[in-house]
């Protein structure tokens, strides 16, 4: 195992501006390239896959391509890492390798804790997408990119079976983490053009797929810490939205709750929620489809709890 301590020789643009829990700022890495970030309940992930041809030091990148070597598409898709060179041959979880300074490679766990709070791994696919069909193949499935993770399909290049080939370019994306599975093989994340699902395999460290870096930092939420008797109805994401959103609340106990969508007027536009539901952590997607941009306002009713809060559709 080799370690590297890197001179660190990035700029890191902080253009913050927070909307409940969504944060936006751009990272700069060694090659000038300006990546766009989203946080997505406590983690923070690029929105962009990584396009670096250096490790932040300057130090070349062994083995790094552009699908079909067209750097046409590494503006748009990023670029394609083998395991080892992407880890900097390290085999550790969750070290810097080819990210900026201060943001390293997800780990498995990392990528878990993505997936369940997007409501788990068999929609979250769907909610990591970019939506339509300008980069996805039909019929893109499930996809309403409601995390703001904004996945690309940038294929990947096979250097494991013969002939070694560029394939699956709209048809998937495919992720590295930093969590190997034996010396020749590690764990990868990936999305389909026709399921919502994203998928978890471990597979052959030479092959060359996408890479999209993780901060170092959780998100600070303020005034957001959960006890385990509280009731709490977070702020929806993204905000401003259109036209879906995401509501998430939290109750304590088994109960009635109803959640509604107000104008405002003060008039009902939609019910969200109207019944029993478990303790622990939910999430809604409310679809303000055929309405115009404004001010709404949802309202949620659980036990003795009451709260509103404000949210924004932008068309």
């Amino acid at each position: 195992m080799k370690f590297f301590i890197n001179t660190c020789v990035i700029c890191i643009q902080l253009i913050f501006t927070y909307v409940g829990i969504y944060a936006q700022e751009t990272v700069t890495d060694y090659d000038g390239n300006v990546y766009n970030t989203i946080a997505i309940g406590e983690q923070v992930w690029l929105k962009e896959n990584l396009k670096s041809l250096h490790y932040s030091d300057g130090t070349e990148i062994p083995g790094v391509v552009a699908y079909n070597n067209d750097d046409s598409l590494a503006e748009i898709y990023g670029r394609l890492y083998p395991w080892d060179a992407s880890m900097r041959d390290s085999t550790q979880p969750g070290v810097q390798g080819v990210c900026p300074c201060e943001w390293h490679i997800p780990t498995d766990q990392e990528w878990s804790q993505l997936e369940s709070y997007l409501g788990g791994a068999a929609i979250a696919g769907g909610k990591m997408k970019d939506t339509g069909t300008t980069f996805w193949n039909a019929p893109n499935t499930g996809a309403t990119n409601i995390s703001g993770f904004t996945g690309l399909p940038a294929g990947e290049y096979d250097a494991y079976y013969n002939p070694n080939k560029f394939w699956l370019l709209h048809l998937a994306a495919v992720f590295w983490t930093s969590t190997q599975t034996n010396q020749s093989q590690a764990l990868e994340r990936y999305l389909s053009h026709d399921d919502a699902a994203c998928g978890r395999l471990a597979w052959y460290k030479v092959m060359k797929y996408s890479i999209r870096c993780i901060s170092d930092s959780p998100v600070e939420i303020k005034n957001e810490s959960i006890k385990i008797n509280d009731y709490q109805l977070n702020q929806n994401y993204p905000n401003p939205f259109n036209p879906k959103t995401m509501v998430e609340y939290t109750i304590p106990e088994q109960g009635f709750v109803s959640l509604k969508v107000f104008n405002v007027l003060g008039n009902e536009i939609s019910t969200l929620i109207s019944g029993t539901e478990s303790a622990g952590k939910h999430s809604i997607e409310w679809d303000a489809q055929g309405l115009p941009s404004g001010i709404y306002f949802y309202k949620i009713q659980a036990g003795n709890f009451t709260e509103t809060k404000k949210m924004v559709l932008m068309k």
